[in-house]
């Protein structure tokens, strides 16, 4: 599931990045609404991507997206399964963008231990350029045996959390 969030935050970046040029291409601002460097609304995206001009984007308008991007989320962003993708399930899948994303110490381990050995070491982490986990690895690791394991992680996940609060 947190994959699928992932993956509809990069879509909605890479969308928002490619609509906030606008209809007159780069630096274009359109029809003057949107200022230069702000983020698209869910209702201006709908209107540039809904060339049938249904309130909806379906898999054909999806198709016709540059970056492929929308057709490859389709399924993530489509979350009522009817489909087309409305407003409020394009407005829901922004929103999800602008919140924090809870790591998971599960996830990190799992994506970054190369070796399967369920810890990770200063080169697993750097080969994965998980710069939380270089910039702190000697602080992370409690034991000081040169590897992350997973208690360790889940501390330091833990307190950061705490420190974003």
């Amino acid at each position: 599931m947190k994959t699928k969030t992932l993956i509809t935050a990069i879509f909605i970046l890479t969308s928002i990045n490619l609509f906030a040029q606008g209809p007159g291409g780069r630096g274009g601002r359109g029809n003057g609404n949107q200022q230069r460097g702000e983020k698209p609304s869910a209702s201006k995206i709908l209107e540039m991507l809904d060339v049938n001009n249904d309130k909806v984007i379906d898999k054909d308008e999806a198709s016709n997206d540059r970056r492929g991007k929308i057709s490859e989320d389709f399924a993530e962003i489509d979350t009522n399964e009817d489909g087309v993708i409305d407003l409020d399930e394009l407005e829901a899948s922004l929103e999800s963008m602008d919140k924090p994303r809870e790591v998971s110490a599960e996830e990190v381990l799992k994506e970054v231990d190369d070796n399967e050995d369920g810890l990770l070491n200063e080169l697993e982490v750097a080969a994965k350029d998980r710069r939380e986990l270089i910039n702190n690895f000697k602080i992370i690791d409690t034991d000081e045996d040169g590897q992350l394991n997973l208690e360790e992680l889940k501390t330091f996940y833990s307190s950061m959390k705490k420190k974003k609060r």
